[in-house]
């Protein structure tokens, strides 16, 4: 915050952009009109991203949904909840660990993917 103005601020949601309540462009055109009209400080949207919620990944191998929409305008985008609220390492059994990557155990594979799926 310089001389009293906000420098940026990020919009969060888990479902607003899943379940296409709004749209990165609804969300950019209304960061522009509560700022009257002026340059708005929107520069970053946190969606829910993880190996249990794969929309915004599926839609994003293909070229759409709200993580291309976001990164193409400018904003950066952060991942919540990538192990899932904790579901995540027990979703993964010791059979599908194997397949990913011979040796890990469950835990140590969903919490592996889980950070760099982060970075």
């Amino acid at each position: 915050m310089a001389a009293g103005r906000v420098a940026g601020y990020g919009i969060a949601t888990w479902a607003g952009l899943e379940e296409e309540a709004f749209t990165v462009r609804e969300l950019l055109a209304l960061a522009a009109e509560a700022a009257g009209g002026q340059h708005h400080h929107l520069v970053a949207v946190q969606l829910l991203v993880s190996l249990v919620m794969m929309t915004p990944i599926v839609q994003a191998l293909h070229g759409r949904g709200p993580l291309p929409a976001a990164a193409g305008a400018g904003l950066r985008v952060m991942a919540s909840a990538p192990l899932h609220g904790g579901e995540l390492p027990g979703l993964v059994d010791q059979e599908l660990a194997d397949l990913i990557r011979p040796g890990l155990t469950p835990h140590r594979r969903a919490y592996s993917r889980s950070r760099h799926a982060q970075e």
